[in-house]
């Protein structure tokens, strides 16, 4: 297991990606941060939260459609350039635009859907890259490593982004939040080239279709794509509306919401130490574990009526989590080849890019029945859907056998040791 380690530290290319991976998500939470909070500070409706994250949802599941093929046909690292200049150029935007006093609900929700159409092509042309930088034996350990990263950036960002609201207001935000970008990007030119597998033998269209056949004729990838999407559903509809939770219920300011956000980073960070106890071999039972005790620390946060409680329940939800989706991120790469994988990696990102619709009902529940409520309904109905699987489907409990199987065809490439 050291060794396993060592190769990915000492792997350069790895480095770039994480150190490119870990700034952007800074960037992307301290987003989601001063999004919410500039929403909440120009209209206090939770319906208009709501409003922005599912046109997001709906520019992302779109884009997603068609970037797979791109990232399959395409050199990736060009592609993750062009997309997060699109970001930057996007959030610079709504930096002078606070500057000007001119920023409006249309232009942030203009804004966000710009990134939206970026997102698509960034993450997953990062993620189908990982297999050709580690090689698949080391791929959880990696994967870890990078939401360990992710989640470094979950608690630093939102917390800091929080105090420097207070402090000095959302112009200085924005301005910290195009660095941020601006050092992804940097960190994203010292990447090689990575070019696809084999040249498109197909049209775009049946290229695009290919991508659906195969999940249909490999049911264990499908299902653990399946899986990922309820736990994810629950998770980002919490972040987005975590605002009305610190608001209604403690009646803290965004002081409160960056010490939430930055909670579940923490959460994150222990969930991926975690995952350093959990057999290469074994996913499914950790999945499957994970998710459950991800519902039952939601219940006990949604009726804590102590602030500092709910934090610490808040930590349990984000471990549990984060081993639950990397576990499945994992799964996917595992079980994908190489010809694919940009197609398979972005209907993946099709979850997450569903998941803030489930901001809509979420909201609409705490409007009528009261947040604590709502979080409970749908913490046990993730715990009837995840047993669900679990308990019905063979092809989901083939997971373990076949991601096994595929560690022993490819080691770390002799290029990046």
């Amino acid at each position: 297991m050291k060794g396993t380690w060592k190769q990915l530290l000492d792997n350069h290319q790895f480095r770039w990606l994480f150190a490119g991976n870990t700034s952007l998500f800074f960037g992307f939470f301290a987003t989601m941060l001063l999004r919410a909070l500039l929403v909440w500070d120009m209209t206090h409706d939770e319906m208009a939260l709501a409003y922005i994250n599912l046109a997001t949802a709906i520019c992302m599941l779109a884009v997603s459609l068609l970037s797979g093929v791109i990232i399959d046909r395409c050199e990736r690292r060009r592609i993750i350039l062009i997309s997060q200049t699109v970001v930057l150029v996007a959030e610079s935007s709504i930096a002078v635009l606070l500057w000007l006093d001119s920023l409006t609900y249309e232009i942030l929700l203009l804004s966000a859907v710009a990134s939206s159409l970026a997102f698509p092509f960034i993450m997953p042309a990062r993620t189908a890259m990982m297999v050709d930088t580690v090689g698949k034996r080391p791929l959880i350990k990696a994967t870890a490593l990078l939401s360990a990263g992710m989640n470094i950036a979950r608690t630093l960002s939102p917390a800091f982004i929080g105090f420097l609201a207070d402090w000095r207001g959302f112009v200085s935000c924005y301005i910290f939040l195009v660095g941020l970008h601006a050092i992804s990007i940097v960190c994203t030119i010292f990447l090689d080239r990575h070019q696809p597998k084999t040249l498109p033998n197909a049209d775009f269209f049946d290229e695009f279709l290919e991508g659906y056949r195969y999940l249909f004729r490999h049911t264990s990838l499908s299902m653990a794509i399946i899986f990922s999407v309820p736990p994810m559903l629950v998770v980002v509809s919490l972040q987005s509306l975590m605002v009305v939770f610190v608001d209604d219920i403690w009646n803290t300011s965004g002081s409160g919401l960056g010490i939430m956000m930055a909670a579940m980073g923490v959460g994150g960070i222990i969930g991926s130490l975690l995952m350093t106890w959990i057999p290469d071999r074994k996913i499914v039972t950790p999945m499957i574990s994970g998710t459950l005790c991800m519902a039952g620390f939601l219940i006990f946060f949604a009726h804590s009526s102590n602030f500092w409680l709910a934090t610490i329940m808040l930590l349990g939800v984000s471990s549990c989590s984060v081993i639950s989706q990397t576990l499945t991120q994992s799964a996917v790469q595992l079980m994908s080849d190489d010809f694919i994988r940009g197609r398979v990696t972005t209907i993946t990102l099709m979850t997450f890019s569903l998941s803030p619709i489930g901001t809509l009902p979420l909201a609409y529940i705490i409007k009528h029945f009261g947040a604590q409520w709502a979080l409970t309904m749908a913490a046990i109905l993730l715990s009837l859907v995840v047993l669900l699987i679990g308990k019905s489907s063979p092809a989901f409990r083939r997971i373990d056998d076949l991601s096994s199987m595929a560690t022993e065809v490819q080691t770390i490439p002799e290029m990046y040791k």
